[in-house]
């Protein structure tokens, strides 16, 4: 198969404040989850590419509770990668930049 299996750009990974985090962990407590396990079963597709997990996976149970979550990383500028089923085949939901 020639497709390829490493990104076909370079970028650096932001690093997402501890304070957002926490911020994250004050507002959804338990359904904010900075485990690896999580972060790596929410940071994978079905592409090739290997790539770090996002910073934190939130579990959102409303519109409110994910624009919330969106305001928190607005305001310290972190990007945002939203999850379905996993199932992309390019990398669409990759954490290239880092993120939640």
């Amino acid at each position: 198969m020639n497709a390829p299996s490493e990104l076909p750009f370079r970028v650096e990974p932001r690093e997402v404040p501890a304070a957002m985090i926490d911020a994250l962990k004050a507002r959804f407590g338990d359904r904010c989850s900075t485990a690896l396990a999580v972060r790596e079963q929410h940071g994978r597709d079905e592409s090739p590419f290997d790539v770090r997990p996002p910073d934190a996976v939130v579990f959102c149970e409303s519109t409110e509770e994910v624009a919330a979550a969106v305001a928190l990383a607005d305001q310290y500028a972190v990007p945002v990668i939203p999850f379905g089923v996993g199932s992309s085949l390019e990398g669409h939901l990759l954490a290239v930049q880092g993120g939640i």
